[in-house]
């Protein structure tokens, strides 16, 4: 079950966390069972599934504004839709810092959507689940999502925005590593 609960939420302490609230609520629960309906392994698994996407989506929701504050490194922060680049170059740092900031701007459902599709791995379907919306509504909401971030991203271009956050990136990454006083 560990597994289960590390693919979904990619982290080992999130993942223990995990499982030790779905064996709480098994044991809470655990006279609501009905072995007519499935195996004990399959209600076990499904428990930790959803309290696992239950702990992703508690940790996407985010307040709906920005700052330059939020270029800081934001590594420890797991509700941030992570734009990894395979090189570790200044230059990649700071446009993933930009793609985040432009995130943290999107209306709550399209960075939710896009948070558990594009960080969390899951499915049209899985979202769909997890949400308790149509299908066709995630799809919708995650294509909208993308449009609205590649205009968020436009508008931070065209505004000098990312060029004050690589700068403000640049600075906070050499106070980091001990070059600025």
């Amino acid at each position: 079950m560990f597994a289960v609960a590390l693919r979904i939420v990619r982290e080992p302490g999130m993942a223990q966390d995990v499982l030790q609230d779905a064996y709480i609520r098994l044991w809470r629960y655990a006279h609501t069972f009905n072995n007519k309906l499935s195996a004990p392994e399959t209600w076990l698994h499904q428990v930790v599934r959803n309290r696992a996407l239950d702990l992703i989506a508690q940790q996407s929701h985010t307040v709906n504004s920005i700052s330059l504050d939020q270029f800081s490194d934001q590594d420890d922060e797991p509700n941030e839709l992570v734009f990894e680049a395979h090189s570790t170059s200044s230059d990649d740092k700071e446009t993933s810092r930009v793609m985040q900031a432009c995130v943290q701007r999107l209306e709550g459902k399209y960075r939710q959507v896009l948070t558990l599709a594009y960080t969390h791995g899951m499915s049209h379907a899985e979202i769909s689940e997890h949400l308790d919306v149509p299908l066709g509504t995630v799809k919708t909401w995650v294509r909208r999502g993308l449009i609205e971030l590649k205009t968020v991203y436009d508008e931070f271009q065209s505004e000098g925005l990312a060029t004050m956050a690589a700068n403000n990136s640049r600075r906070q990454d050499a106070e980091q590593s001990g070059y600025m006083a």
